[in-house]
């Protein structure tokens, strides 16, 4: 039993990081780390490409502001007839 918890407590850096990693882990719906570094590229992808597509959004509606066909495509005048 002492031979157990000897060996145990030598190894208790790399359980540490395995507990700690769980949550992480659970996240992705599977115990795999390669799961987590795809989950996390996706996540990082989606996120430049909605800031992308953000900023583009923001230059057209500021330099032509008065194109009806542009604020009505992109979402920034949802009545174009009425106006």
């Amino acid at each position: 039993m002492t031979s157990f918890i000897t060996r145990l407590y030598r190894r208790r850096k790399g359980l540490l990081m395995a507990v700690a990693a769980l949550p992480l882990f659970q996240t992705t719906g599977t115990c795999d780390p390669f799961a987590l570094n795809s989950y996390l590229g996706q996540q990082i992808t989606s996120t430049v490409f909605s800031l992308f597509v953000g900023s583009v959004q923001q230059v057209l509606f500021q330099n032509f502001p008065g194109s009806d066909v542009i604020q009505t495509f992109l979402g920034g005048n949802p009545y174009p007839i009425i106006n």
